[in-house]
């Protein structure tokens, strides 16, 4: 296990969009490469990626999201996204973390839970009162780190296409909603 490391969470900026593509493609990988067709990763075009993350840190759409950035000294080392829910059966102050890594030579350092704790402390400032987290099932590291953080499972399932936006594929993932209350 990694010692706790110095880094920091901040506000992403347009600048740190090439790193978060980095890091997600690094974490798509190390996680899903065996899982996803090799097609996926094929048409996963990074600099799609770091304009997608671009434009997410320099027009969101609203005050409830929110891009940020994990870093160890000048290092994007994690990032995560924060938007209202969209959840079919969301209520009013409900905020869902809709993207959340650490790189995997980055991972146990707590650099997740920094960016949990932020994360839940925007949710608040803009009048959540809920956070809900995607995640598939046997992603027993996250779910570790969100029951240790008060998620639990509500019941809720999906299936996400993947690859929904910059692929065409055949293969879902299935996923289970975790809520805390903030």
């Amino acid at each position: 296990m990694l010692e706790p490391s110095t880094g920091f969470v901040r506000d992403a900026t347009a600048a740190d969009a090439e790193q978060i593509a980095q890091v997600q493609t690094q974490c798509w990988h190390a996680d899903y490469g065996d899982s996803w067709p090799p097609e996926l990763f094929e048409s996963l075009a990074e600099s799609d990626l770091q304009m997608q993350w671009a434009r997410a840190v320099i027009a969101p759409p609203g005050p409830g999201y929110r891009v940020l950035v994990a870093t160890e000294a000048d290092e994007v080392v994690g990032f995560a996204a924060l938007a209202p829910s969209s959840d079919p059966d969301a209520e009013a102050g409900e905020a869902e973390i809709v993207a959340w890594e650490v790189a995997p030579a980055h991972r146990r350092a707590g650099h997740g839970s920094r960016l949990l704790a932020a994360l839940a402390d925007h949710a608040r400032s803009v009048g959540a009162h809920t956070l809900v987290v995607w995640t598939a099932p046997d992603d027993e590291a996250r779910r570790t780190l969100v029951d240790q953080a008060g998620f639990a499972a509500d019941g809720a399932h999906r299936e996400v296409a993947l690859g929904d936006g910059w692929a065409a594929s055949e293969v879902r993932m299935r996923q289970v909603r975790l809520v805390t209350a903030l």
